[in-house]
């Protein structure tokens, strides 16, 4: 997977291609450590691009998720492939963070939500 940042406003978009499993989701897990370290709270996580889900992984997207909830900030999700999306749907990541079709969405849902 690889994985780039950029901003919008104050809401970081983290662009995720390729699969999602344990290893990658480690990079992830390091990209956004140094994002909350920063203070960066208010995160997308752009899927439109990751083609597969490991189970492994999701523990650890939801450790950091978790995390940046602690800080007062939240994690929105976009551009579900559906692969990706059957899985999140199966192990109930749907039902604790919010997905959106697209960028503007989910920078709104924020906007919404201050």
């Amino acid at each position: 997977m690889k994985a780039a940042i950029n901003g919008v406003k104050s809401i970081n978009i983290v662009i995720c291609q390729g699969d999602l499993n344990a290893a990658s989701m480690i990079r992830l897990k390091n990209r956004l450590a140094r994002l909350i370290h920063q203070r960066r709270k208010r995160l997308i996580l752009d899927l439109g691009k990751a083609k597969h889900v490991d189970f492994s992984g999701l523990g650890i997207l939801m450790e950091r998720i978790q995390k940046i909830r602690s800080m007062r900030g939240d994690v929105r999700l976009v551009n579900l492939q559906p692969e990706v999306s059957e899985t999140f749907d199966r192990m109930g990541i749907n039902r604790f963070v919010e997905s959106f079709d697209s960028k503007a969405d989910a920078v709104r849902s924020f906007q919404v939500a201050a």
